[in-house]
């Protein structure tokens, strides 16, 4: 048994087939199905029930695929956990941030750490909340900048900062002249919101049920800036951060608005059982330090 042979049958899983697996891996299928018997063989276990149509695990199969994910994870993490017990400060940080928190901040951040460790590269991933716990779940990313809290039984977090959401309206829109709002007074409105892949989007809609409404969505968007396009040609209103609002010219007004649940936090996290490299662990030091 070795490294190559738990990869082969990882593969297979993953990609539910030999002939998946065999094109994802540029490796002829005889090659893998050779593997596959000769680690059954080694072990004297059926991975796979073979009377089945389709690619079903036995229990042992079960077993041997999550020990497989463990061995390779610990395998690949292996030189990053040489250079931290050599102290060296060098390394990779693939980071996911939420589209919708202070990049500016965050830049200038980040141009501040690479002054103190110039040898640090980065991968810079912008998504929705829930699409960078699903990349941290799948080691896609190593650690997040989003909504918290989050589940605390798959992930680590540090809190960052909070503020206040508010209203966003043209300027020349009907509630322009309103210091403040509550939801209730939004049912009639057409809501410009981010899409399902953000918390925010849930927070949003969740206050105006509350309010005894649906709110009526006209627009699901992916990047704040479209939404302010959007409010430039009078299609809806919308409710951002305050952080993004400050961003906003002068063509727009931001209302407060009336409800505790129009307040959100933001805060690093990481998978919990994911080693993290000397480097990404100075990074999450570095952030907490200057948020």
């Amino acid at each position: 048994m070795d490294i190559k042979h738990m990869k082969y049958f990882v593969e297979v899983v993953d990609q539910k087939g030999m002939t998946n697996a065999s094109k994802s891996l540029y490796i002829a299928q005889p090659t893998i199905s050779k593997a596959i018997k000769d680690l059954e063989k080694e072990l004297n276990m059926t991975f796979f029930d073979r009377s089945k149509r389709q690619l079903v695990l036995t229990d042992a199969g079960k077993v041997f695929y999550k020990k497989c994910k463990e061995i390779l994870t610990l395998y690949k993490d292996l030189p990053k956990e040489i250079n931290s017990l050599l102290g060296l400060e060098t390394g990779h940080i693939s980071i996911g941030l939420s589209a919708v928190m202070n990049m500016n901040k965050f830049i200038h951040i980040l141009g501040e750490f690479h002054q103190q460790y110039p040898n640090v590269t980065y991968n810079l991933v912008e998504k929705g909340g829930k699409m960078i716990e699903t990349q941290l779940i799948n080691d896609e990313i190593d650690i997040g900048i989003t909504t918290i809290p989050v589940d605390q039984d798959i992930f680590h977090s540090i809190p960052l900062y909070q503020e206040d959401l508010k209203l966003v309206v043209n300027k020349e829109h009907r509630l322009a002249n309103r210091e403040q709002i509550n939801m209730a007074m939004l049912k009639d409105e057409d809501f410009i919101l981010f899409n399902e892949d953000f918390y925010l989007n849930d927070k949003i809609i969740e206050a105006a049920k509350n309010a005894g409404y649906v709110p009526k969505t006209i627009s699901k968007i992916s990047q704040w800036n479209f939404i302010e396009n959007l409010l430039s040609a009078h299609l809806g209103v919308s409710i951002l951060p305050e952080n993004i609002v400050n961003l906003l010219d002068g063509n727009f007004k931001n209302i407060t608005i009336d409800d505790p649940g129009m307040r959100w936090e933001l805060g690093v996290i990481w998978k919990r059982d994911k080693y993290l490299s000397h480097a990404t662990r100075k990074w999450i030091e570095f952030m907490k330090e200057r948020l």
